[in-house]
Order: structure tokens, then sequence, then C-alpha cells
């Protein structure tokens, strides 16, 4: 199960704790491996600036001062159940660590192929890109064509998870522009999931109309 935005999708698979799975662009965070924790054995989380990785190596080695219990308190509340205690919170937390140390923290570039030269040959099971593409690519050509180095990591049949912004061109906190997006359609989106080898016939989406974003999981064609 991933958290997204207090929603969720729900995964299944055979073998449910074999599986491998790739976060491209997570940034600083690592919310998204704390909501794998009970559904894959190994984690690989990858970006492309060199700070945000140094943040990831410090929480992988338990030496990060940032507090990820109020997240793990949302997750836990998405996926039901009493409220954790400090305690499970730690074992939650500890359980993703687990995983990524299994996997590993890695350099990508969604404009090279492979993406993580770390995973040159090896596809994963699921990828996991949150809000990236749009702000990593300038053209929908290099859209298009980063959305395809990405999928090359996914083994046929894997399930690809990404959040992506609506038909705007910068994120904005307050009246600050953070960052320029390039501007994009659904329509777009889904099209270039499909040249690039998903099955547009599996996609699940969840769009936020207000929000001017959507979420969304399918599979590569077999």
């Amino acid at each position: 199960m991933i958290f997204l935005h207090e929603r969720c999708f729900v995964l299944t698979a055979k073998e449910t704790y074999t599986r491998e799975i790739s976060f491209d662009f997570p940034g600083p965070t690592v919310y998204t491996a704390l909501c794998f924790r009970e559904v894959v054995n190994t984690v690989y989380l990858s970006d492309y600036l060199e700070q945000n990785l140094d943040v990831l190596r410090k929480w992988r080695d338990n030496a990060s001062t940032c507090d990820w219990k109020p997240t793990i308190k949302v997750i836990k509340r998405t996926e039901g159940g009493l409220p954790a205690s400090d305690r499970e919170m730690d074992e939650i937390e500890e359980k993703a660590r687990a995983s990524v140390k299994r996997g590993g923290i890695m350099y990508a570039n969604v404009h090279e192929s492979p993406v993580v030269p770390e995973l040159k040959d090896q596809q994963v099971d699921i990828i996991v890109t949150i809000f990236t593409l749009e702000s990593a690519c300038r053209t929908y050509a290099e859209y298009c064509q980063g959305v395809s180095n990405i999928v090359n990591h996914l083994r046929p049949g894997g399930s690809i998870i990404i959040g992506s912004v609506l038909e705007d061109d910068s994120y904005n906190s307050g009246n600050q522009v953070i960052f320029s997006l390039l501007y994009l359609t659904e329509h777009q989106i889904l099209n270039a999931l499909g040249n690039a080898g998903i099955d547009l016939n599996s996609v699940k989406k969840y769009v936020l109309n207000d929000e001017g974003v959507m979420f969304l999981m399918a599979n590569k064609r077999s």
C-alpha cells in the first residue's frame, strides 16, 4: 500500500515480500519507503542531487535529526487501526530503513539511460516517481524520453506509480514560486506512458481536480 495525499493504491502480489522497488527522485524524503515497508523486501532510493542523497544516507545510517513520526502517524491512520505507539512507530521506521539497506541509495538522471547507472541491466517490480518529470523536463519530447528511460528499469508486468501536476507551469508555496514545471495534460501523460510500454488498460488513477494533481498506477506490458 502506498500513501498518497491521504489516499491509497493497494498493491497485491503472489510473492508479496520478495519484490524490489525503486523510487526515482524522492527528494530528501522517505515517506514512500515507509508506506511500502510491508509489501517489498528491497528498496532503492535514487535522486539527482547529492545533498538529497546525503540526507537519505544519514537517515539510512540512523544519523538523521529529522523526525518522521508525524508522517508515520498519518500513514498509520490511512492504513486503519489504532494509533501507533512510539515503540510501534520506531519499528515501522526501522523496517523501512532495513529495506533500504538491502537495496541502496543511488544517483539518478531521467535524461540518461540507464536512469540509475548502478541498476544497469537490472529491472525492478515497482517504480514510484512523484512530481519528478514535470520539474526535470523542459519540453514534451524530453518528458517522453524520460518516461521511456524510467520504464526501461521496470520488469514486464511490473507496476509504475506516478504523481503528476496537471496543467500548471509552476509549483507555488504561498506567494513564492518554488520551481518551474512542464505544462502537461492528462492525455499527454497517458500518451507518454503508452508509448513507453505501459498497458493503458491497467491504469488506475485518482485526480484531484481542485489541486491540479493526478496519481496513477499502471502495469508494464508483458
